[in-house]
Parts: structure tokens; C-alpha cells; sequence
């Protein structure tokens, strides 16, 4: 079987941060790419005059990555709404019918999955603060919606925005591929490395607030071990989930209070480190 796929990029306007269209061979839906700077430019666009499912991102003063996600009838109208009462989101993606046959139901739905979805995979934090029931469809209806919405899973990932993509380590933590371990006084910790950084697994404890913390990084670490706290992440000093950060030394900041370096720290199970099975390898010889 092939899985192989064609993305198709359009630039709009020509610059390739600016508006664009995106597109997946033999698909009858398109997403529209929009900076909040360019939203006057497409008002006139048959895609932003229909019903959608769409994502606003943006970051946070602590530079973490936020995200919403809404359906609408009237895409430009309820985007206006956003950019006059709403003063925090940068880039707007939005998934349209090429053949403007989508309904209000069938976007009711997707809005209520796609949120589902991106709690779980938990690489987002998430602005939705009530949580949509998915609606009635009949069932062949519910078919073609989860199709869609596995598509916009892989378009929206391969432009780099994986808020649906669910995190899937089991295979290759049952066989102990790209694990790192770390324990010390108040802490054991087990990272799994892959292709998008570092996850930390279900059950790792953390070292406890009492600890004293690197000063220089205390308004960071503090900021953000509540959040995970309130998102109910970390509970009694451990993980409740696998989750993903971006960087050893950000993770470990917040795990255990230190700053050290992580890529020498963290050792698999032969007792090698992560810099010489990730990074030397790299090397070109």
C-alpha cells in the first residue's frame, strides 16, 4: 500500500508568509492560511465566505504555543469578531469544501472532534474553556467528517502546526529504542527522544517546589509548572501523561529545578548519553 502524498502550496500574494492556500491530491476540501496583518486582503475570497472549522495560534509572553479552535458559517464574519474583540492571536488556518458543500452541522462536528483531539495530543494549550458535543450526523456523514478531519491532522501537521497529531511512543518504548533516564534525590525521569524532541513518559516524578531553583530561571520555571499543574499534567509530583517539550534543558528546568546540560545528563540504558547517540551521529565524518 502507498502513502505517499501531494501537497500543493499556493501563495497568494506571493510571499510565503503571507496568505496561501494549501492543498491535498484527489481531496475535495483546502486550507487557507491567513496572518492576522493580511485579514483585509481577503475579505473578497470565495473561501472565507462559507462554513469552516478553523485554528487561531499564537504565543503567550512565557513563548509557549497557544491555540483555539471554532467553527463558523460565515468564516470572514466570525474572523472579524475575533480580530475586533479579541487582542491575542497571530495566524488563522482554516479548512473550507472546494465545492462550498459543507454545513453548519458538519463544521459543529468537526469543532467538537478536533478539540477532543488536541487535548489529547496535548502539544497546544488549548483556549477553548467550554468543550463542544459533537452533534447528530447521520452515518455515513460521521465517515466523511472523521476522513476529513484525519486530513486536516495531516495537512495542518505538514505545514508545521501538528495540534491534532497524537503523540505514539508504544511500540518503541516496549523495546527500549530512544529511551533516557535521569534519577537523582527527589526526581526519576524517563525521556523517549524521537524526531520531535523530548517526551517525557507517564509517571516520571518531579523534583518537589521546595527545592531550591536556578534564580535565573525561576519566573520561567514557576510560570509554567503551574500551568501544567492547572491542566492537570503534573499532579502530586508526577506525570499524569506523556508529554512533549522542545528542548532537554526547558523540560529539565521545570522537572528538577537545575540547569545543567541535558544532553550529557540524560543516558539510555547502556549508559551512553544523548549527545553521543543524537548529535555525534550527525556528524559528518
Amino acid at each position: 500500500m502507498s502513502y505517499w502524498k501531494t501537497i500543493t502550496t499556493y501563495l497568494v500574494d506571493w510571499s510565503p508568509t503571507w496568505i496561501k492556500t494549501v492543498e491535498l491530491s484527489n481531496w475535495i476540501w483546502k486550507a487557507i492560511i491567513i496572518p492576522r496583518a493580511k485579514l483585509k486582503d481577503v475579505k473578497n475570497r470565495q473561501e472565507v465566505l462559507q462554513p469552516a472549522i478553523y485554528f487561531l495560534f499564537w504565543k503567550n509572553e512565557e513563548w509557549n504555543d497557544l491555540a483555539y479552535i471554532w467553527e463558523a458559517e460565515n468564516l470572514i464574519n466570525r474572523i472579524w469578531n475575533h480580530d475586533t474583540n479579541k487582542d491575542f492571536w497571530d495566524l488563522v488556518i482554516a479548512f473550507v469544501s472546494k465545492d462550498n458543500n459543507l454545513t453548519k452541522a458538519d463544521v459543529k462536528y468537526l469543532e467538537a472532534k478536533a478539540i477532543e483531539k488536541a487535548k489529547k495530543s496535548n502539544r497546544y494549550i488549548l483556549q477553548n474553556w467550554v468543550e463542544p458535543i459533537p452533534n447528530n450526523l447521520p452515518e455515513y456523514q460521521i465517515s466523511t467528517m472523521n476522513e476529513f478531519l484525519d486530513n486536516i491532522d495531516l495537512l495542518i501537521s505538514a505545514i508545521w502546526y501538528p495540534i491534532l497529531k497524537e503523540i505514539n511512543i508504544a511500540k518503541k518504548q516496549e523495546n527500549n529504542e530512544n529511551l533516557y533516564y535521569l534519577k537523582s534525590r527527589w526526581s526519576d525521569w524517563v525521556w523517549f527522544y524521537n524526531e520531535e524532541w523530548f517526551i517525557v513518559l507517564k509517571w516520571s516524578k518531579i523534583s518537589p517546589k521546595e527545592i531550591i531553583p536556578y534564580q535565573k530561571e525561576l519566573w520561567y520555571i514557576e510560570n509554567n509548572r503551574e500551568r501544567l499543574v492547572e491542566n492537570w499534567i503534573i499532579l502530586n509530583w508526577i506525570f499524569t501523561n506523556d508529554y512533549l517539550f522542545k528542548t532537554p534543558t526547558s523540560a529539565c528546568n521545570i522537572i528538577a529545578w537545575w540547569n545543567q546540560n541535558w544532553w550529557i545528563e540524560w543516558k539510555n540504558k547502556e549508559w551512553k548519553t544523548l549527545d553521543e547517540m543524537e548529535r555525534k551521529n550527525l556528524k559528518i565524518s
